[in-house]
């Protein structure tokens, strides 16, 4: 359907009489035009086609460009005025609708409405006693059916979100909700099963789309006449290969759909795991997206999470470029506008409201390395360091450097692994890139020395950390050692192997079915056969719970990530923690290292983030400039405490 629309300039308008105005000279009317697939027919008169293009998005720009800002009026014929009435409608009920969920998201909303919920809750089956703020989110959820939790780790997201599909299940008609889907890292996986467990008191009927399971068995349960699977879950990386089974799932089952992790869908560029989750985005019931990190680099990263949560409505109103523009200029007057656009369909719990009982952080242990370690260490610093100073280095290389530093001061028995077998991977996320320049140039006996060191000694750091286990577990209690390095990992499970201390690993190379059930045994209170695992916080840093049963963390060794470092700090300090229960984090270092450069680095990163989060209603982390990985900054770090050291040594 063709419909042409003629726009009048208003006459009190800026003083310019009717036979002025001419349509073809506004600036950039034509590459606007492009985009509603409209075309000039005369000065004053366009044409466009409603088949092309969604109406409500169509209606939208109309008002806002041509009614708004040049004040046109819009005369249309009469098969055009009915879309455009219908579209307007939809818009005002829109905007009712979006005010209503405001209100419930201040906390502003109708008591009884409230009430209600809650008395239907409380009829099912569900068992987990909510926080309060936990109850008014799950009622955000219901209300809105389409959703943002920002809420940090630990607050409870997933039992939130169990309410309110519980909720919706019960109701009839054309807001009901019969399955639940979940896009998710392998890490989440473990999560949702247990919390649906604590949630309903018994076991899910779930399946899983993740490498490993079988496409063939996937189709027979998924695109079966009627499936009895309630809870799929699935990772990011697998919808691609299994695209066509998601989708007619999705078709055929009133299905509310979560991104738990969503930050893993933020780019919006050429992005094929982005672009898959979101053609899904129409053919759910109800979205929900979850994410404790909305925009930690640029208010662009909450693009694809409004797109996926309002595929017809676009609510957060800019462009990709307009937001890449407001997130480079902090005084922009549009972010407020922003805010306010998006803020009906969003919760966010801050840490400090959790109201959780303070942990306790022990002063970081110093540990004297031994001859054979002191030597290998000081050889490799002398040279990185030199090497920083004297030339520019590519960030590759710069990086590769700082690794190989933090090894020497842990294990030096991982400096003969490339670094590629190092990889500090995210669960598939290119975290590092392996490098053809990560050999180090040392003398030929330190090399010899570093061939040796597995059979000559053990890193006294290894020492500490088992006298530590072993006082703690005979109190009856339970850890987790947190390993930068993944051959760290390896050869410290075997250290407390030997010494009498049953241990599992968790990392990134750890099978799924293996590594659910570490965790399930880990927090059996009566039936675990250990009490300690040694896991990655690359892999494992974030989704998994441990906070019932574990309530003590070693730091064996650190990266410069403050965001990885405080998602492996909320795995045993999360909601449900009682009063009486004591959480305590220590801290093992080597003597006179780049550990300390390290872990002060941190604490400085995670205050700025910690001041970010809890004053920013979406705090942009990229405002503290260098809170991931070696950055400039680091180095600086590195360098200026080497010239200290070398200092007191004089």
């Amino acid at each position: 359907m063709k419909v042409l629309i003629e726009y009048k300039k208003d006459q009190n308008c800026m003083n310019i009489k009717p036979m002025d105005f001419q349509l073809d000279k506004l600036r950039g009317i034509t590459s606007y035009l492009k985009v509603i697939k409209g075309q000039i027919i005369s000065p004053n008169l366009v044409s466009i086609s409603l088949d092309e293009i969604d109406v409500n998005t169509l209606y939208t720009k109309i008002r806002r460009i041509f009614e708004e800002e040049f004040s046109c009026e819009i005369e249309s014929n009469i098969g055009a005025k009915k879309v455009f009435d219908d579209a307007e409608d939809e818009a005002n009920r829109f905007k009712i609708f979006s005010k209503k969920a405001k209100e419930i998201r201040n906390n502003e909303m109708n008591e009884d409405d409230f009430s209600d919920f809650c008395s239907v809750l409380s009829d099912t089956d569900f068992k987990r006693n909510l926080k309060v703020y936990q109850l008014l989110a799950a009622y955000h959820i219901a209300f809105s059916q389409n959703a943002c939790n920002f809420s940090v780790p630990g607050s409870g997201k997933t039992s939130t979100v169990l309410a309110a599909y519980e909720y919706l299940k019960k109701q009839e008609g054309k807001n009901q909700i019969e399955k639940l889907v979940v896009f998710g890292p392998l890490s989440s996986f473990i999560a949702w099963k247990m919390e649906y467990e604590a949630c309903f008191g018994v076991e899910p009927n779930s399946i899983e789309i993740r490498g490993g399971v079988k496409k063939q068995l996937l189709k027979e349960n998924l695109m079966a006449s009627k499936s009895e699977c309630e809870l799929l879950i699935i990772s990011y990386g697998s919808v691609q290969g299994n695209y066509d089974i998601i989708l007619h799932f999705l078709k055929h089952n009133n299905c509310m759909v979560v991104l738990d992790e969503a930050h893993r869908i933020k780019r919006v560029s050429d992005d094929a795991q982005s672009n898959y989750v979101l053609s899904l985005s129409p053919y759910a019931k109800s979205r929900v997206v979850l994410t404790g990190t909305p925009a930690a680099n640029s208010y662009v990263d909450l693009y694809n999470l409004y797109k996926f949560i309002w595929p017809f409505n676009n609510v957060i109103g800019y462009s990709v470029p307009q937001l890449a523009a407001m997130s480079s200029n902090a005084d922009d007057r549009r972010v407020e506008d922003l805010i306010d656009r998006i803020s009906s369909f969003f919760i966010r719990v801050k840490k400090s409201d959790l109201n959780l009982p303070d942990p306790i952080f022990r002063k970081p242990e110093i540990v004297d390395m031994s001859p054979i370690q002191r030597s290998i260490y000081q050889s490799i610093e002398d040279m990185i360091v030199h090497r920083w100073e004297q030339s520019r280095l590519p960030e590759s290389i710069r990086r590769a450097a700082s690794i190989r530093l933090r090894q020497a001061a842990s294990n030096p028995g991982l400096l003969l692994k490339s670094l590629e077998e190092e990889n500090i991977d995210y669960e598939g996320d290119d975290n590092m890139s392996s490098q053809n320049e990560n050999d180090i140039e040392i003398d030929k006996e330190i090399v010899s020395r570093i061939v040796q060191y597995k059979s000559l000694e053990v890193p006294n750091k290894f020492v500490v950390a088992l006298n530590i286990a072993k006082e703690l577990i005979s109190k009856g209690e339970k850890l987790i050692i947190w390993c930068e390095f993944i051959g760290t990992c390896d050869d410290l499970s075997l250290y407390f192997e030997n010494n009498g201390i049953d241990n599992r690993i968790l990392y990134g190379k750890c099978p799924q079915d293996e590594r659910e059930v570490i965790i399930r045994e880990f927090l059996n209170k009566e039936k675990a056969c250990f009490n300690v695992i040694i896991a990655n916080p690359h892999a494992v840093g974030e989704s998994i719970s441990l906070h019932t049963t574990c309530h003590n963390a070693i730091y064996l060794e650190q990266g410069f990530n403050a965001g990885v470092y405080m998602q492996s700090k909320d795995r045993i300090h999360r909601v449900g923690l009682t009063d009486d229960i004591t959480t305590t984090y220590y801290f093992i270092q080597s003597g006179d290292t780049v550990d300390s450069v390290v872990y002060n680095r941190i604490m400085e990163k995670e205050q700025r983030m910690l001041n970010l989060i809890e004053s920013e209603e979406i705090p942009l982390l990229a405002n503290n400039i260098d809170y991931e990985e070696d950055s400039a900054d680091d180095i600086k770090a590195i360098i200026k405490d080497y010239y200290e050291r070398r200092k007191r040594y004089i």
